[in-house]
């Protein structure tokens, strides 16, 4: 298998142009809280130091078809600045306010592997009733991830900081 070339590289003009087309979207990578400026908090795709895809990059971006955002990401439901506390500056209020009924984040780092393994049973879980877009009930988003939750944490129960980062924010 060939490495992507950079026709196919995530970066953020490529991702917002696609996001309008999609019901679900899956973002595995890096990001990266800013405590400082919260709206400028991104996550870090190929082109993140040059044009980054921030909170305030998604601000003025609606999408009517979306279902689900997954954001298998660190701190991207982070808010670390006791100034804005009570204010939700993070990626994933950015999501669900660009119209993703339903968005998955997290509020620390998170080990890739868990991660990895959280993912895939998420998906097998919401594939377990049909739904609209390819099999998966993505209205059962908020059940699918305690599901999942709670296998890992079964596994690992002297261990929140491998699950308890995960946390569904939606309908």
């Amino acid at each position: 298998m060939t490495a992507p070339g950079p026709e196919t590289r995530p970066t953020k003009a490529r991702v917002l142009k696609t996001l309008s087309d999609c019901g679900i979207v899956h973002f595995a990578c890096h990001g990266a809280h800013d405590p400082d400026d919260p709206s400028q908090s991104l996550l870090l795709l190929h082109d993140h130091e040059r044009d980054p895809l921030t909170v305030a990059s998604l601000a003025e971006i609606r999408m009517d078809s979306a279902q689900l955002a997954y954001l298998s990401a660190c701190r991207t439901a982070f808010m670390g600045s006791v100034e804005l506390i009570d204010e939700a500056i993070h990626l994933t209020s950015a999501f669900q306010l660009a119209g993703f009924p339903h968005v998955i984040g997290t509020l620390w780092e998170i080990n890739d592997e868990v991660a990895s393994h959280m993912a895939a049973d998420f998906y097998a879980e919401l594939g377990g009733v049909t739904g609209q877009h390819g099999g998966l009930d993505t209205d059962t988003a908020a059940r699918a991830l305690h599901h999942t939750v709670r296998k890992v944490r079964d596994r690992y129960p002297k261990s929140p900081y491998l699950w308890a980062a995960h946390l569904h924010a939606g309908i």
